[in-house]
């Protein structure tokens, strides 16, 4: 059983990104570990964007509940934010 698995990277040096990549990796001494950890982390990062989704709305949800409007179209209007919000926060 191999355990062990090869991926050939091709880089194109002529894009501007793929000849940052090439620098970046040209100085690393374990490049293996390197991409694993940017990729696990560009994964989290992706995870985190679809979290603070899920904390947008339930805001916008609780807002809601206590009367705050936050349509866009009141971006004039200055309204205080009750101290219940913040204790939320304060929660999470």
């Amino acid at each position: 059983m191999d355990y062990i698995k090869r991926i050939n990277l091709s880089l194109d040096i002529r894009r501007g990104e793929d000849r940052r990549v090439n620098d970046i990796l040209k100085v690393k001494t374990h490049k293996t570990a390197y991409v694993i950890e940017a990729i696990l982390s560009f994964e989290a990062s992706k995870q985190d964007g679809l979290n603070n989704n899920a904390i947008k709305q339930a805001l916008r949800e609780v807002l809601g509940e206590i009367n705050i409007n936050i349509e866009t179209k009141n971006k004039g209007i200055k309204q205080e934010i009750p101290e219940a919000v913040f204790n939320i926060f304060e929660q999470i």
